[in-house]
């Protein structure tokens, strides 16, 4: 009942919106469009509905001259996302007495819940053009997202949006994106030649609060009583500073490519831990883990360039020389994480649990869109990650591999569609991997059926997740 009030209220606020906005829109030449779309994911193991999705996008747009203005209006219904309201729980204290405090959802600070109406972009962008060395100018300022790179899922210098990991990699990156407010300059001296800076001025965490898909990491810091779970230290509660990033743009043979740079805060946190108490006997201890937000460093490069009969190459890869932060282990030789690495860095070296390193990601491959006969498409690329300067006490492994594929074929002049994408890690030796099957009713109504399978060993990044083998459902109408 109660999810249907909230519910009932989105579809009011949505019709309330269509009916202020949409006339006025109308009568003043402004173009509307948007998307309407359901979906649903259910365990193939227990049966268990992990998410029931209902989003409405509303796109006004309007072109004056040389301005453009854009906005985009979401509202969603995602039972994936935790409910909003904390947990209460009674806590005995050192003295004895009862103390009432709450469970909070991880890193929810500024938590909108399950149901939320929201901006997801709204910008102004206006050219200015000359008759000199420059050719134009773009200046463009709101809530916006950036699309950089030119590789597709596992983009290494596509970091200036926060992103929304509540349903993992099922969701596309682009619809995984957080618009982010921010103003950004683009010179243009010829039609193969700018360069662009932005400036973000606000700080937005990525969205990692999962009914499903929380990861064991998570899960060992908010279930293991060794483990006090503060929270996080964001930005705002220091002295925030801007965020900014540029890139340059070549076109030279063909090849279309950008130095890309980023200084800012990173999305996601590093966790610091603190030794409060420790007993030698029997041995046992207690850690306060803080996640905090650091600055990065990023110099990227992408490319890409037309081949032969279609086929195209694309990659792009970025070097981190300031915070990227990784973790000493917790495994021993004696079980007992009192006498593993992370321990020895807390207590004898008196650090926190990580450790800065340089880090290089890379992703590269090609894509032809009739490959070997027409309408089939292929995407295949392989992704590295290198953490410089290795040591045998971190967690994390030096490098780590995937194999991504994107693989389609269109049927009946595209009424149809098979499809089957993933990612396979060679070192681990673990997948997920997806088909679907399309049936596009309409021009503006489409159908989807399908299904993820996750393998690999439970102490894995992808095979912790073996268990949520899962198929989908889900209608999108345009308009």
């Amino acid at each position: 009942m109660k999810r249907m009030k909230h519910f009932s209220r989105m579809i009011y606020i949505l019709a309330a919106a269509a009916v202020l906005i949409v006339p006025q829109a109308l009568s003043a030449a402004i173009t509307v469009n948007g998307n309407v779309e359901a979906r649903n994911q259910s365990g193939v193991h227990e049966g268990d509905v992990y998410r029931n999705y209902l989003r409405a996008d509303v796109e006004l747009g309007e072109s004056l001259n040389n301005t453009v203005v854009k906005v985009i209006l979401r509202a969603e219904d995602d039972t994936i996302r935790p409910e909003k309201e904390e947990k209460k729980l009674d806590i005995v204290d050192t003295s004895g007495t009862t103390v009432t405090t709450s469970e909070r959802n991880y890193l929810d600070d500024s938590y909108d819940g399950p149901q939320r109406v929201y901006l997801r972009e709204a910008y102004i962008s206006h050219d200015i053009y000359f008759d000199s060395i420059i050719d134009s100018v773009n200046l463009k300022m709101g809530r916006i997202i950036y699309t950089w790179g030119n590789a597709d899922e596992q983009k290494p210098v596509d970091i200036i949006n926060p992103q929304d990991y509540s349903n993992l990699y099922f969701t596309p990156i682009q619809d995984r994106k957080i618009g982010v407010f921010s103003g950004s300059m683009s010179v243009f001296f010829t039609e193969n030649f700018f360069i662009e800076g932005v400036v973000i001025p606000e700080f937005r965490s990525s969205e990692i609060a999962t009914t499903v898909f929380t990861t064991d990491e998570v899960q060992k810091l908010q279930d293991n009583p060794m483990f006090d779970l503060q929270d996080p230290e964001t930005p705002d509660k220091k002295n925030q500073e801007n965020s900014y990033a540029g890139r340059i743009g070549l076109m030279i043979f063909d090849i279309d490519m950008h130095a890309n740079y980023y200084y800012g805060y990173d999305h996601l946190p590093v966790n610091k831990f603190k030794v409060t108490s420790f007993t030698p006997m029997p041995p046992s201890a207690t850690m306060s883990v803080t996640p905090e937000y650091e600055k990065i460093q990023m110099f990227g490069f992408d490319f890409q360039r037309a081949l032969f009969f279609g086929i195209t190459l694309r990659g792009e890869g970025a070097y981190f020389d300031r915070g990227k932060y990784f973790y000493y282990d917790t495994d021993s030789d004696s079980g007992s994480i009192l006498t593993s690495s992370l321990a020895y860095n807390l207590m004898n070296e008196q650090g926190d649990g990580t450790i800065e390193k340089d880090y290089v990601y890379y992703t590269a491959g090609f894509d032809d869109h009739d490959f070997i006969f027409d309408d089939l498409y292929v995407n295949l690329q392989f992704s590295q990650k290198i953490i410089m300067d290795h040591e045998n006490t971190l967690a994390q492994d030096k490098y780590v591999n995937h194999i991504l594929w994107t693989v389609k074929y269109f049927m009946l002049n595209k009424k149809f569609c098979i499809s089957t994408k993933g990612a396979y890690n060679l070192k681990e030796e673990s997948t997920y991997a997806n088909g679907e099957f399309l049936v596009k009713f309409t021009d503006n109504f489409e159908f989807m059926l399908g299904g993820w399978v996750l393998e690999g060993d439970e102490d894995t990044e992808i095979g912790q997740f073996d268990h949520n083998d899962m198929v989908y459902v889900a209608g999108k109408l345009t308009f």
